[in-house]
């Protein structure tokens, strides 16, 4: 009996041992930051984890953070355009805890720092946005789109002032979704049916300009070589009537010459091969053939 009395004690002092040691101990895991307070004050900031000694509740408190990064996406909101135009614009950011004791100050909470840096990036980004034309955004030209130089400058504006109001680190921002009203959205799309139409028109006048061109260039070339093409025939028949005057000249010395060469040319042209031809032989130019009459001897 007196035994088991014994045995009883010291089974609560141990279980009351242990619990002193656990609320004695905290680990603190990887990818974790946390602020140690006494008496909710804030006494240490832990970064690197591993094991640590700490007083227990009430007397000290731990407050966890988780060190990465989370995304957050933004609101889907109207903004306005440098020239006035509606669009509506959502971004969305990567951030997480880079000075856990100012956040647990100015913050608290995930779900408050995320209130808290939606309304600051919006803030930043309706300025940006009013300083852009809409054609920065909307535009058939992809080169004069802008939203790297956009996503640059609000990131730019927006990083230092979450470090320094609510301990956070904003690692990227972009534009998630980009959408128009549907007021503006018909004349948009008139004002693009307007550009292409023009486009066309330009290419197309610059087609026929660029044909009248070519036909042009085509005709001068054309006229060009006929005029050289009726210089070189003026030439040649020029050479062949002065060919045939000297011809003419020879003839009309020597007539008889000039009737038996023709005679066999003509017979030339006739007498193809294998010609067969049935005349008379007091037919011109076949008279040729006749044997010529012997010459009489001189006594």
């Amino acid at each position: 009996m007196a035994k088991r009395n014994f045995w009883m004690p010291a089974l609560g002092l141990l279980l009351l041992a242990l619990f002193a040691v656990s609320q004695a101990l905290t680990i603190l895991r990887e990818g974790e930051v946390a602020v140690l307070t006494t008496f909710e004050r804030p006494q240490r900031v832990l970064e690197r984890p591993g094991l640590y000694l700490r007083w227990p509740w009430p007397i000290q408190r731990l407050y966890r953070f988780d060190a990465r990064t989370r995304l957050l996406e933004g609101i889907f909101e109207q903004t306005l355009t440098r020239d006035g135009k509606n669009v509506v614009v959502m971004l969305f950011a990567g951030w997480r805890v880079k000075d856990p004791l100012r956040f647990l100050e100015r913050v608290g909470t995930v779900a408050q720092a995320e209130l808290n840096l939606n309304g600051l990036i919006s803030n930043y980004k309706n300025a940006v946005l009013g300083r852009q034309p809409f054609a920065a955004l909307v535009n058939t030209d992809a080169s004069a789109l802008k939203f790297d130089e956009i996503e640059r400058e609000i990131l730019a504006a927006v990083r230092p002032e979450a470090r320094e109001r609510y301990g956070v680190e904003i690692e990227f921002l972009g534009v998630r979704k980009l959408a128009l009203p549907e007021a503006i959205t018909e004349r948009v799309f008139e004002r693009m049916r307007a550009e292409r139409k023009e486009a066309s028109e330009r290419y197309r006048s610059e087609g026929e300009g660029e044909a009248i061109a070519i036909r042009a260039e085509a005709d001068s070339r054309r006229d060009q070589r006929l005029a050289a093409a009726e210089a070189e025939a003026r030439r040649l028949r020029a050479a062949g009537d002065a060919a045939a005057a000297e011809y003419f000249r020879v003839f009309e010395k020597d007539p008889e010459l000039a009737i038996f060469l023709r005679k066999l040319e003509v017979l030339q042209e006739t007498l193809g091969t294998n010609a067969t031809v049935v005349v008379g032989a007091d037919t011109p130019p076949f008279d040729l053939l006749r044997a010529a009459p012997e010459t009489s001897k001189e006594k």
